[in-house]
């Protein structure tokens, strides 16, 4: 492997240990948090639903100042300090209280805008054109095999447990073992190497940029994403290299988000981020909780929960590696069919969990029967093994196009990206404590047709792009 390559393993790594140990907890929480509010009066039964709302809250507000922190200390530091703010929040839970459960998610809401932000930025300057497609593939899949090792650590936890409900004293040990792993993939993260990037610029054929004009020429970046939109592009425009990343000042970096936001292929995208952000949130939290709480399958429901993570993990790593591995025929076909591919894969599980789930099991702890009259175990567990892989098609795609279509302005593209995503999730963890699961599954296939028509123009325009740069 190469040094850039072997980069995108370890921040893949890190990623690993940060999220076996937030996503897995995600899966618990609310379950968690409602048995703890039994005896312990300064616990709302709610609070783990509202807890995830405001994580994404927080989430979306800070997503416009990430990429100008990232500016000033750069993608390595910024995940270092963001991933930091996950090891707070989970060191939280030692002291159940409502109020500190939501100061700790409006921390950690922070610290996850400069985690993924930077993420996104670090893929990006570890990337090229023919590489970004694969490290996308190979970043999803080495991040998603924590939803695997999870669902291994809550069935050794819970497997030989007859209550359902979770004590107070679990909870600590339980958040106790996902605070010592997330701090390992904290330390991974510092381990990081800084990465070479190179800064383009816009450069005459018949003359040479003065070094001391680099700082002028990179402040024309933004004017290039207008430029090149527009497909208003000249013959006497080239590259020129730098050896070292110049950054860009605080304010101008964004103001340049906005300005990001307001272009055509940005707002085109602005459905698949959101959608992305409601089924994120529904499979990482809202369809274990309605596993946990439909009282007609057999399982326990703690055990139901592990296998659904694994069956998540499975699907994930799956599509990742696949996608990964196929990175060198998706620039060949495009990308659209993996989206199509996604979107109908969601379709199918969305009708599936619609006949097999009652729709009270987002609310509360239900006895009521489904269209299957008695709901499926099976059934369960294959629409988590294809929630995961639909999640993958999306994701590893989105990844790489905006990698390879905003090179030089990638901190703002990943933080407009996670903007939406925050702010949709937001939006979901709190309706689902008023929706019945039909109403959310409803919204979720609107938007997954939204989606797929709204990313075939933007993709066909980066074909174009890509077979025009040289």
């Amino acid at each position: 492997m190469d040094t850039k390559t072997l980069s995108v393993v370890q921040l893949g790594l890190s990623f690993f240990f940060i999220f076996a140990a937030f996503n897995t907890q995600g899966f618990i929480e609310e379950t968690a948090v409602s048995a703890a509010s039994k005896t312990n009066s300064a616990v709302d039964k709610d609070s783990g639903y509202y807890s995830l709302s405001i994580i994404y809250a927080v989430n979306m507000a800070a997503m416009f100042l990430a990429p100008s922190i990232i500016g000033f200390i750069g993608p390595k530091w910024s995940m270092v300090f963001g991933s930091s703010l996950y090891c707070v929040f989970l060191a939280g839970f030692q002291y159940l209280r409502s109020w500190l459960i939501y100061l700790t998610s409006a921390t950690l809401g922070f610290g996850a805008s400069m985690l993924w932000t930077g993420q996104g930025n670090y893929l990006t300057l570890c990337s090229t054109k023919e590489t970004v497609g694969r490290n996308s593939g190979i970043l999803w899949a080495m991040n998603q095999t924590c939803l695997i090792s999870g669902g291994i650590f809550l069935y050794a936890m819970f497997h030989s447990k007859t209550d359902k409900d979770v004590s107070e004293e679990e909870v600590h040990v339980l958040y106790l073992c996902f605070l010592a792993v997330c701090a390992a993939g904290v330390i991974c993260l510092a381990l990081l190497r800084q990465p070479k990037p190179v800064t383009t610029y816009k450069a005459h054929m018949d003359s040479k940029l003065p070094a001391y004009k680099v700082n002028e020429a990179y402040k024309g970046s933004e004017s290039d994403i207008s430029s090149t939109e527009t497909g208003d592009r000249t013959h006497s425009e080239s590259q020129v290299s730098v050896s070292e990343e110049v950054p860009v000042p605080c304010m101008e970096s964004f103001v340049g988000t906005f300005k990001l936001l307001g272009t055509r292929n940005m707002m085109l995208l602005a459905p698949v981020f959101f959608f992305m952000g409601i089924s994120m949130s529904f499979w990482t939290g809202i369809y274990s909780t309605c596993l946990s709480r439909t009282n007609q399958l057999a399982e326990n429901p703690n055990t139901r929960v592990a296998f659904n993570a694994m069956a998540l993990g499975v699907g994930q790593i799956f599509g990742g590696g696949a996608f990964g591995l196929l990175g060198h025929r998706t620039n060949i076909f495009g990308r659209t069919p993996i989206i199509l591919l996604g979107a109908v894969t969601h379709l199918i599980t969305y009708s599936l969990v619609f006949i097999n789930l009652p729709g009270e099991s987002p609310l509360r702890d239900t006895d009521e029967t489904s269209v299957l009259k008695t709901p499926s175990n099976a059934l369960a567990i294959v629409c988590g093994l294809m929630l995961g892989f639909a999640d993958s098609c999306w994701n590893t795609q989105i990844y790489s196009i905006l990698a390879s279509m905003y090179k030089k302005n990638s901190a703002q593209a990943f933080a407009l990206f996670r903007f939406f995503m925050a702010m949709a999730a937001c939006a979901s963890f709190f309706y689902s404590s008023k929706l019945y699961l039909h109403w959310q599954l409803l919204i979720l296939v609107i938007g997954a047709v939204v989606s797929a028509i709204s990313f075939i123009p933007v993709e066909r325009y980066a074909q174009q792009l890509a077979r025009s740069t040289p």
